[in-house]
């Protein structure tokens, strides 16, 4: 079962994460709440997004290198773009503030080899750091602990908006 349809992994503890004071801290069920919305995006949920937590301030995720993700043999481009522009907005949640939300500002993403059908991708984001308008994060994308991708995120932080 893609871990979109399950529970999400707990994301309160982040011991390793880089020194951030978010002024009103997300509680646990806004936290999970959050982490929900990204996992249901409907892109995100067709390419198979997995989310597997959060553990020292690295937010890890993967999928499987499926026909929904290929293109000439191997895997999209555009899926790891925006498969790493995911995982980077699960790694940067635990440090945003209650009344925080944060958009994609600047992507780039270079590819290094192609991801073979049937292949696990696993993905790995960590926050560089955090201004009071921008947040820099860096991921890469390994299959076999070879990096495949590796990219750098810049995201506007902005006022969050009641669900709709």
């Amino acid at each position: 079962m893609m871990r979109a349809e399950a529970d999400a992994p707990d994301m309160t503890s982040t011991p390793g994460r880089p020194s951030m004071n978010p002024s009103t801290p997300m509680d646990p069920t806004d936290l999970q709440t959050r982490t929900r919305a990204i996992l249901d995006v409907p892109l995100n949920r067709h390419l198979g997004l997995v989310f597997d937590g959060v553990d020292d301030g690295v937010a890890r995720a993967h999928f499987v290198a499926t026909p929904a993700t290929l293109a000439f043999g191997g895997v999209h481009g555009g899926v790891l773009y925006a498969l790493t522009d995911a995982v980077c907005m699960l790694a940067l949640l635990p440090a945003l503030d209650a009344s925080q939300h944060a958009v994609t500002h600047d992507l780039y993403v270079s590819v290094m080899r192609p991801v073979p059908t049937g292949a696990v991708c696993c993905l790995s984001a960590r926050v560089l750091r955090l201004g009071r308008t921008l947040a820099f994060l860096e991921a890469t994308a390994e299959v076999e602990g070879r990096i495949v991708a590796s990219g750098r995120v810049t995201k506007s932080i902005v006022a969050a908006r009641a669900p709709s």
